[in-house]
């Protein structure tokens, strides 16, 4: 009974015989009729029914085992496709919405070249629903902050370690330090107070976020606040008003090359982005996927491209 055990693992995500049909694109009688003699083969219930699907213990244990077998299956393909000189297949690519923005550019026409015949799909979504695809087999790999991981449920390839900076324009730094400017720029390129910045206007990430609860970690330990003006989760955003001289932000290093892109743009303002005094907290960026997870060599060398992608926007030098 473990033919088309796809039908099982749609039916328990969806919890709904309707949405798991439309979803595997076949009939709602079809589904009905697996599920009734899947369940009479094996003289138990997989599923309660009150009134939306739930998984009963042995429905569970049903699914524990058809995603185990869907992973085996998954590195038998692979093994087949290097057997076949892996120059054809598909991979999907997990990773947050901001960091789409700046790596799938430098990403996507260098695998093309290599690949051209290999499928390249990048999903954007959050740092737990990206984890819970990787165990679900949904994503073959996934970038994200190590902060928000539980270790022992993944296999890491570490990126890099990264510090959190300032951004402000010139035209702020002269209107809020007057009396220092321009010499505050030489001595800011040494390290900021942020007590000498609680009035000036700043955009934030959301609190979820974790160079947001870095920053105010920072506050509470040194009893400081910021003047918040809004509030914005797309994180290149930040940037673009700060270059427009709306308010001042806080960028990773890898996003040191969006800040040197905007400074090339004679429209913006000059963007600085001095490092901070005494905020230690870094950010690991890293590369995850299911542990023993065998992969194509196309898949590896990818790894390989987002190792080297990552490394350079991490060292850029700041213009």
């Amino acid at each position: 009974m473990l033919n088309n055990y796809e039908y099982f693992i749609a039916l328990a995500e969806e919890k709904n015989i309707s949405k798991a049909a439309e979803k595997l694109y076949i009939s709602h009688q079809a589904l009905s009729r697996y599920l009734k003699t899947l369940e009479q083969s094996y003289q138990i219930s997989f599923f309660d029914r009150d009134p939306r699907l739930k998984l009963t213990p042995a429905g569970e244990a049903y699914l524990e085992m058809l995603r185990n077998i869907r992973f085996l299956e998954q590195n038998f393909e692979n093994q087949l496709n290097d057997i076949r000189t892996s120059r054809r297949g598909k991979i999907t690519l997990g990773l947050p919405e901001g960091r789409f923005r700046l790596l799938i550019p430098e990403i996507l026409p260098r695998f093309k070249e290599m690949y051209p015949e290999v499928e390249l799909n990048i999903l954007t979504a959050n740092t737990h629903s990206l984890c819970e695809s990787i165990l679900k087999n949904d994503l073959d790999l996934a970038m994200i902050n190590q902060s928000d991981l539980t270790p022992s449920q993944y296999e890491i390839h570490s990126l890099f370690r990264e510090k959190l900076y300032l951004v402000i324009s010139d035209d702020l730094l002269e209107t809020w330090f007057p009396g220092r400017w321009p010499a505050c720029k030489e001595d800011f390129r040494n390290g900021v107070d942020l007590a000498d910045f609680q009035a000036v206007p700043f955009v934030l990430n959301r609190s979820r976020f974790h160079s947001r609860m870095a920053v105010d970690q920072y506050l509470l330990e040194h009893n400081l606040t910021l003047n918040c003006v809004m509030e914005l989760t797309q994180t290149d955003l930040h940037y673009l008003l700060a270059a427009r001289d709306y308010a001042a932000c806080f960028c990773w290093s890898m996003f040191i090359p969006m800040i040197n892109d905007l400074n090339a743009n004679p429209v913006n303002s000059h963007l600085n982005a001095f490092p901070i005094r005494g905020l230690t907290a870094t950010n690991s960026f890293v590369l995850i996927h299911s542990i023993g997870r065998i992969y194509p060599a196309y898949t590896n060398d990818l790894i390989k491209l987002i190792r080297s992608v990552c490394n350079n926007s991490a060292s850029a030098p700041i213009l």
